[in-house]
């Protein structure tokens, strides 16, 4: 079926959460209409630690199909972007701090089953080419305090004035690769070296560590502002059959359900997303955008009634919205202004209109 990019409300695009420091810094995707979400909510599910959570925050690399987790302290470093890979192989945080850029990544390497720190480092340099070849110096090895080895590399590019620290850690085919760089040369002293022999000394890393729900949500929400919608969806499927190991499996369920319910709408999969709302409604029938969703896929497929009956479902139970949030105005959005030319059924919608506030 074709992609829908047009879903709005229904299936809007999330504002993604990035949280540094407890503050609140929203990130919109595209044009698509933004609906609010819980910003207690979000706190539980951006991929990094917040001060407002801990006095000692970790960036938060786990994947959600594959096991494996690592962690590093932030310190002060402010996070400015995410990355992941549609086939759930690599998650990515971008971080900078006063000069110093962060980059790191945890990835999976199939063609690389037996991966040690340094076969990783030096696998990945190879990978790259003569370039990162020439401009790697001094390869040393050390030890986290909590006994993962780590595998370092000194880059000094002949061509560039920039100098970075590449760190990497690895067993099996999973493997991370962790980069400190400056645009100054490393004579110049910018570089913090002991600062990130602190960072590295004090990093976690657990190739057997189950994949859990906060890791797999925060990948797919990842995805999910990338426009990704079938990869977003395979990861919130696979949060879905975590979040009863989470701090509010109720709350959470209902938000994860939402995300990957509108995963699917923006990928075009209408069938699939009614599935997973009706499948929602059978153990918890009072939450109301479940029934929104339904009233979405309902409008997207040409069906007024059931785009109706599923509306006014949905407004019968407005009151059971999760603190913060609102039901949508059905007469601006763009799924369900599609069945505009139907008199009747536009004649109910505007009886909904102003009518979200119980």
């Amino acid at each position: 079926m074709a992609r829908s990019t047009d879903w709005g409300v229904c299936f809007y695009t999330l504002s993604m959460r990035i949280g540094v420091r407890g503050s609140r810094v929203w990130q919109s995707v595209g044009v698509l209409p933004k609906r609010l979400m819980l910003v207690s909510v979000m706190l539980l599910l951006v991929g990094t630690s917040c001060r407002a959570q801990t006095t000692n925050p970790r960036l938060l690399f786990a994947l959600p199909f594959h096991a494996g987790a690592l962690s590093i302290p932030q310190g002060s470093f402010k996070v400015t972007g995410m990355a992941a890979k549609s086939d759930g192989d690599l998650f990515g945080i971008y971080a900078g701090d006063h000069g110093i850029l962060f980059s790191g990544s945890l990835f999976v390497w199939p063609q690389h089953s037996y991966l040690t720190a340094p076969a990783c480092r030096d696998a990945v340099l190879r990978s790259e080419g003569q370039r990162s070849l020439d401009a790697a110096m001094n390869r040393i090895e050390l030890q986290s305090v909590t006994g993962a080895d780590v595998a370092l590399v000194l880059m000094i590019p002949k061509d560039s004035s920039s100098s970075a620290v590449r760190a990497f850690v690895a067993s099996g085919n999973l493997c991370a690769d962790l980069t400190f760089s400056s645009p100054h040369p490393i004579s110049a002293g910018l570089i913090p070296l002991q600062r990130i022999k602190d960072i590295l000394t004090n990093l976690n890393f657990d190739a057997t560590a189950a994949p859990t729900f906060r890791g797999a949500f925060t990948y797919a929400t990842v995805e999910f502002r990338n426009r990704e919608y079938d990869g977003a969806a395979a990861a919130y499927e696979a949060a879905l059959k975590l979040v009863g190991g989470s701090s509010d499996p109720r709350t959470l369920r209902r938000v994860t359900t939402d995300q990957l319910s509108m995963a699917l709408g923006l990928a075009g999969h209408f069938n699939q997303s009614k599935a997973v709302n009706e499948a929602a409604i059978a153990i918890d029938p009072t939450y109301p955008l479940y029934y929104y969703n339904l009233a979405c896929a309902n409008a997207e497929q040409g069906d007024a009634a059931g785009a109706r009956t599923h509306l006014e479902q949905a407004f019968q139970r407005r009151a059971n919205t999760l603190p913060g949030e609102t039901l949508p105005d059905p007469a601006t959005d763009p799924s369900i202004v599609k069945l505009q030319s139907n008199a009747p059924f536009w004649a109910f919608v505007q009886t909904l209109e102003g009518a979200k506030a119980p």
